[in-house]
Formats: structure tokens, sequence, C-alpha cells
């Protein structure tokens, strides 16, 4: 059965601009809170429907940088250095009270994706003129920016990593066009041990996703529970009218059995989490596909089934960004080697960053134009393989 997200609404980047500036009467720049200036930059974005898609393109490898998308950058610089100010502010406070549960509204997730590809189309463009470290410093605020947009819940989570592998593929792309550069290397590679110092863990999210929709189980919000199945973004053909009907007719002891219940599911969902990949995937799966097979004859699934996410695919995705951060910074500590002695190493240097699907070292292979690192097992929600391909400038 399939989830129902909650509904994620951009108006609140006007109330919340308003509440966190305006009312104060010396504006320091820049503030104590990241929010303030990405709300900012999400208000003044120059949004254009045709060159996001270009810009889409642009990341997917599908068209080209060309005047267009150059001057189009450009038109947005105010925005870019917003971003690029509010990535390097530690704090990132929404301002949003989650006690309001499921009617409270969230960050503009996505006005802020759009605005991470703004800011990675202008390090291809600094790449394209030879500035890298410019380059790659835009790919690392972009890092950041997914880091103070992954909280605390699963929809924030998912949006950070999205982020989050954006920036890897634009630092991916521009370290293979630069020549070997030690000091932009170390600089890199002390940006993405910090930025490591502060992960986003789908553990942490679920954790809090459970919490979140815990408090959201009460007879008085009931007609909260089922907007969410009538608001004309979310479909609920595959939720049946039974389990609606529940809901609207449950009494006091009815949300308090599913309270209980969900409990019940996310403590052996917490446990699962600790377990190495394979095991956890498949248990998280087999956990998640529960309370659907139980609601039809036990009404303490009902709130269960038509709430909980699939955990086994967002632990699995988790997995994968955290897994192609590893190997990117592996291929730094190898771009360093290649800059200290001329050549890559002939094997795997010890102590590098690990396959998290295997749990073991990243499979090293040299090519005659880079090298390769490669995961040992399989991510099992895809059923792939994955590699990470390294080019070198020659």
């Amino acid at each position: 059965m399939k989830t129902i997200a909650r509904k994620k609404s951009t108006i609140v980047v006007v109330v919340s601009l308003i509440s966190l500036v305006l009312t104060q009467p010396a504006f320091a720049y820049p503030p104590d809170n990241a929010a303030i200036l990405y709300y900012r930059a999400c208000l003044s974005y120059q949004a254009d429907e045709e060159m996001e898609g270009a810009l889409s393109d642009l990341h997917k490898g599908k068209t080209e940088l060309d005047d267009q998308i150059r001057e189009y950058v450009e038109k947005n610089r105010y925005v870019i250095n917003l971003v690029l100010d509010a990535s390097e502010v530690r704090n990132c406070d929404w301002g949003l009270d989650y006690s309001d549960g499921l009617a409270v509204l969230a960050p503009p997730l996505n006005v802020l994706r759009k605005l991470g590809r703004l800011v990675i189309a202008d390090g291809k463009i600094l790449a394209e003129e030879g500035d890298y470290e410019a380059a790659l410093s835009r790919c690392v605020s972009v890092r950041k920016m997914g880091r103070h947009v992954g909280e605390p819940l699963i929809i924030d989570y998912l949006v950070g990593i999205s982020l989050g592998d954006l920036a890897n593929k634009g630092m991916q792309s521009v370290l293979a066009d630069m020549s070997p550069d030690l000091q932009t290397l170390r600089w890199l590679k002390n940006q993405l041990a910090e930025i490591e110092t502060r992960p986003l863990l789908a553990k942490a999210a679920i954790s809090e996703e459970a919490k979140f929709y815990l408090a959201a189980m009460q007879k008085e919000k009931a007609e909260e529970i089922l907007k969410m199945f009538s608001d004309n973004e979310c479909s609920d053909a595959s939720v049946p009218n039974q389990l609606l009907e529940r809901i609207r007719n449950g009494d006091e002891d009815f949300f308090e059995r599913n309270r209980i219940y969900w409990q019940d599911i996310y403590g052996q969902a917490m446990a699962a989490l600790d377990l190495p990949y394979p095991q956890a995937y498949l248990r998280l799966k087999e956990i998640g596909e529960e309370p659907a097979r139980d609601a039809n004859s036990n009404p303490d699934a009902t709130l269960s089934a038509i709430l909980q996410p699939a955990l086994g695919a967002v632990y699995s995705i988790g997995v994968r960004f955290e897994t192609f951060s590893n190997a990117v910074r592996s291929a730094v500590d190898i771009y360093i080697i290649h800059a200290e002695t001329g050549r890559l190493p002939d094997g795997l240097p010890a102590g590098l960053p690990k396959d998290l699907f295997s749990g073991g070292d990243f499979e090293y292979e040299k090519k005659t134009d880079g090298f390769v690192l490669r995961c040992q097992a399989k991510d099992l929600d895809k059923d792939k393989l994955h590699e990470y391909e390294f080019k070198m400038r020659k």
C-alpha cells in the first residue's frame, strides 16, 4: 500500500521571512540562522520554467552549457550569493512548529532543490573558465545546503540527499577536468571531512518521522489525517475506503491501539537499522510491508498501513548517498596521491571510507583515463552493483 506524504507548501516562505527578518530592529549580516538567507533566496529567485528545465537537463548530462544558461545564472547572481552565504552558517532553524502536526508547513523544498541546481550550474561555468577551486567550492556549498535542508523528517531528508547527490556529481565532474592541484585537493579533503562530522542519517530521519506521526494519531486530529487523502495532490486510489472509514469513525481506544501498533513497528525498525546493510534492508522491507498485510483484519494496523513510508527504500537511498559520498572522499585521496607522485597508486590506500553496501573497502581499478571505485555488494533496493568512475585530465 502506498504511503501518502504530507502536503508541502512553499507559501510558508513569505510568512517566515517576514517574521524572521522584518521583526529584527537591526539586521546583522550574515545572520546566525542560515534559514533566513535561504528564505530570502527563495523569494528573490527569478524563476523561469524553461530555464529550470535546461538546468535539470544540464545536470543529467542531456545538454551542455550555453549562453542562455550562462545568462540565467548571472541573472540570479544575488540569489546564488545568498545560498553561498547561508551554507557557511552552521545553525539552520526554519522557524516551524512541528507540534502543529500534519498542519505544519514545511520549508520550500522544491525551490531549494532548484537553487541547488542553480549553484551547481554556476560551478560548471567556473570550471569551464578554469577556476576549479571556485567550482568545487560551489559543490561544497550545495553539500552543506543539503545538510541544512535534510532534517528533521523523511521528506526533508530525501531532499537533503538529492542536493548532496547533485554536489557529489558536480565534484566528480570538476575533478575530471582539473589539472593536479595539491593545495585545492587538500582543501577539498578537509571540507568534506568537516561536512561528515554532521552526516545526514536515515536512522535520525526515520526516528523523527515516527515521533511526528505518533503525535498526529489522535482522535481530534482525524480530519487532518483524512484531509491528506482528499487533497488534490494526493491519490487515495490505493487506500481502501474501509480504512478511511475506520479513521473517520474511530474512538479514543481505536487511536490508542493504533499508537501502540505504530510504536511496536518503529521499535523493530530502529533495531533493524543497527544491522549490517543486507540484513537491515531485508528486515526493514519486511517490517514496512507488515501493516498493509495486517490492516484488512486488524484495525490496530490501520494508521500504520497508510502513513508508514517504505522503510527499506528510504534506508537504501540513504546508504546509496553515504556510499557515493565515501567514494568521492576516497577519490580525493587518490587524486592527492597522483598530484604528489605523478601517478595513480597501484592499490587502494588503507584507511579510506568504506563501501557501506558490503561494509568493506571499495574495489579499485586503474584505467587509462582514470580509475573506478566499485562496490562489492549490491544495492538490494535497486538490484544493482554501484560503481563510480573518476577521470583524470590528460
